[in-house]
């Protein structure tokens, strides 16, 4: 068994396919399946099941892989150590919550492009259910994740709280609406989703059920900027974090429905790997920047309630 042969490995699951990873690695595809064949005759198990696509790894494969990241980490920071005396350098591979918007990281870029030059960053802006999984699956370095306050991360990553987030439910400015209503008075209007990778969405839906109601999603979708314009327009109600209501470019036509029986919060997590070693300082970084973020975003003039 030798590094490369791992290193290929690693780079045909962290990309889906040989194609990508021979591009990543630049070498041809050949070169790539020869690689895997290699580490596999030497674990005697085959490592990848060739018949799904994008490939996925066998019970054996996914083990190889949860060893091989920290291995190939650790080879990275005694190159750098020994040739650049420790500077922090390399890539890193950074996930931002969806739901936290995606203004939220100009300053942590930033803070690292000015802080650490020679660290080149890898940004990924999904919903948290996709950025947790791959950074079980080493896919990714760090990122900062919502979860639900009674929901804790998994304990082989390394995690820290930066903030706790209230959840509101925003409605159209003209919207006909109780000044402070219960969910089951609500439940009667459409809502404007995010997809189901979304915490949000999922404690949303545990509530309606837990009390019998029926969620009627009038519109699926993504991009915030659309949702708010949507919502503006009386197309249904939305579920947002309270920083993204409160600097949104449309908050003047949408307003915040207090209901008094639905008041959740979101905690804010950054989590990364127990391995990270010259790239600790950058992460360090980018949390701190995060969280003075989020910070400013919450110190800015309170919402008032709105008439309905």
């Amino acid at each position: 068994m030798n590094l490369t042969d791992l290193e290929a490995f690693v780079s045909v699951l962290d990309h889906g396919s040989i194609v990508g990873a021979s591009t990543a690695l630049h070498l041809t595809p050949s070169a790539v399946s020869r690689r895997i064949q290699n580490l596999e005759d030497a674990l005697g198990v085959p490592l990848l099941d060739r018949q799904m696509r994008p490939l996925q790894p066998t019970r054996a494969g996914s083990e190889t892989y949860s060893f091989a990241n920290p291995v190939l980490s650790s080879v990275r920071n005694l190159k750098t150590a020994v040739m650049l005396n420790g500077e922090t350098s390399g890539d890193l591979r950074f996930g931002m919550s969806r739901a936290l918007g995606d203004m939220t990281l100009v300053a942590p870029i930033r803070c690292v492009r000015s802080e650490f030059p020679k660290v080149r960053l890898q940004l990924f802006i999904q919903w948290s259910g996709a950025l947790l999984e791959q950074l079980v699956g080493g896919a990714l370095d760090a990122a900062v994740i919502n979860l639900p306050e009674e929901k804790a991360p998994p304990s082989s990553l390394t995690s820290e709280l930066i903030a706790t987030e209230a959840i509101v439910v925003v409605a159209g400015k003209s919207t006909k609406l109780s000044q402070l209503s219960t969910l089951e008075e609500i439940s009667s209007h459409s809502w404007l989703l995010n997809p189901q990778a979304c915490g949000m969405r999922q404690i949303l839906e545990t509530a309606f059920r837990q009390r019998g109601l029926t969620l009627s999603c009038a519109v699926e979708s993504e991009g915030y900027d659309l949702k708010f314009t949507l919502i503006a327009d009386g197309v249904g109600l939305g579920l947002v974090m309270q920083q993204l209501h409160r600097t949104s470019s449309l908050r003047k036509n949408l307003k915040i429905v207090k209901v008094k029986d639905f008041a959740p919060k979101m905690n804010v997590w950054l989590l990364h790997s127990k391995h990270l070693g010259r790239l600790t300082p950058a992460v360090q970084c980018l949390r701190d920047s995060v969280q003075k973020s989020l910070k400013a975003k919450n110190v800015e003039k309170s919402d008032k309630p709105a008439s309905a």
